[in-house]
């Protein structure tokens, strides 16, 4: 599975070293340049649990190297999701899933906007990041991931992207759309 990581921050960074490790193909997309280029030299350095490993992955801040990808996550601030929107719209694929796990309301409107509800899968997870430094973070917690479809309609895209993820160490799970569960394990405000 081709993956892309639109934002490298510590969050998008730990994911995009984690799915790696599993043998996934990863790109970081991010625009700060040091941490790019420090990604690419020497990987990404993890830290946790008082130990340090590196891992190998793809980084850059140039769109047109990026390609196109079987998955895309979105992982930016949430003042930057109509701008990471617009740069998996220049990369998406037909039916192609587009993820956001970031933190505060809304992201996934602002990206279904542009790219289509369809498409669009959100979620929770309780793992934890920290950016120490340029192509450095700390792994600093961990604990389960939970996402659904955005749309009701087929989960196939959702149970794809939890297979990858658990196969990568990162415990998920899939609700449906609509269901209790949803509304709680994301804590989503009520779609129409």
């Amino acid at each position: 599975m081709k993956i892309t990581v639109i934002g490298a921050g510590a969050m998008g960074s730990l994911f995009g070293a984690l799915l790696a490790e599993s043998g996934c193909e990863v790109w970081l997309f991010d625009v700060w340049l040091e941490h790019v280029k420090m990604i690419n030299e020497k990987g990404l350095r993890i830290e946790r649990e008082g130990k340090t490993r590196a891992v190998k992955l793809n980084a850059t801040a140039e769109t047109d190297r990026l390609g196109k990808a079987d998955l895309i996550i979105i992982f930016v601030k949430s003042t930057q999701t109509a701008d990471a929107a617009k740069t998996a719209q220049a990369i998406i694929e037909p039916n192609c899933p587009v993820l956001t796990l970031q933190n505060g309301m809304g992201n996934a409107d602002i990206i279904a906007k542009t790219i289509g509800a369809k498409c669009v899968v959100a979620g929770t997870t309780s793992h934890g990041a920290t950016l120490l430094g340029p192509g450095s973070i700390r792994h600093a917690g961990v604990g389960p991931t939970v996402i659904g479809m955005w749309e009701s309609g087929n989960p196939t895209q959702a149970h794809t992207i939890a297979k990858a993820f658990n196969e990568a160490g990162l415990q998920t799970e899939v609700v449906s759309y609509g269901t209790s569960s949803w509304s709680t394990s994301v804590s989503m405000p009520s779609r129409p």
